[in-house]
């Protein structure tokens, strides 16, 4: 159920995995738990973890529609996370794109800069389009973060809205709408 790009691993975390991170389980621990190398700094994610671990308790089988571990092919560190928010079609955005998927991504800070972001977004992308026959997706965005702004702009994704949140602020709310895949693989 990986996802392969030609750097990167992208793993479903599993529920004893996430259950173990929202717990604050040792890096070594939590290696075992996944099969890559967390890094030490994985702990403070517990808050996440804690989320979508829920999120499968109540969806045992949205496994492939929650996070996942962003690792580097070469040594199987992991660098970040990257996945969805839920299935596609969640109530929530059914205001703006009733058949999307909501993605999210983080890269460790010192992976960034390297164009892994774009590598993990473009996998998820092609992966719900083709696999899945997902055709639009959403994210939401701090406008305060130019770098995740520039990115989601470069893959196609245009504002459709804004809201405040109320642990990040101001948001604003991406679309992709039906992407063209051979649009995706440049950087």
């Amino acid at each position: 159920m990986d996802i392969r790009t030609s750097r990167l691993i992208l793993r479903p975390m599993p529920a004893d995995f996430l259950r173990a991170s929202s717990e604050g389980g040792t890096p070594a621990r939590l290696s075992a738990l996944i099969g890559l190398n967390v890094p030490a700094d994985w702990p403070p994610e517990a808050e996440l973890a804690a989320l979508r671990l829920s999120d499968l308790q109540l969806d045992p089988e949205g496994l492939p529609w929650s996070v996942r571990a962003v690792a580097l092919r070469h040594s199987g560190e992991m660098i970040g996370h990257a996945g969805f928010h839920s299935r596609p079609a969640p109530g929530h955005l059914a205001a703006w794109a009733p058949e999307a998927v909501e993605v999210g991504y983080v890269i460790y800070p010192p992976h960034r800069r390297q164009g892994y972001a774009h590598e993990a977004l473009v996998a998820l992308i092609h992966w719900a389009h083709v696999e899945a026959g997902v055709p639009r997706f959403v994210a939401s965005v701090c406008p305060e973060n130019p770098a995740s702004c520039a990115l989601l702009a470069r893959v196609g994704f245009r504002c459709i809205a804004s809201f405040t949140d109320v642990l990040d602020g101001l948001q604003y709310v991406m679309l992709l709408d039906r992407p063209r895949l051979v649009d995706l693989s440049g950087r």
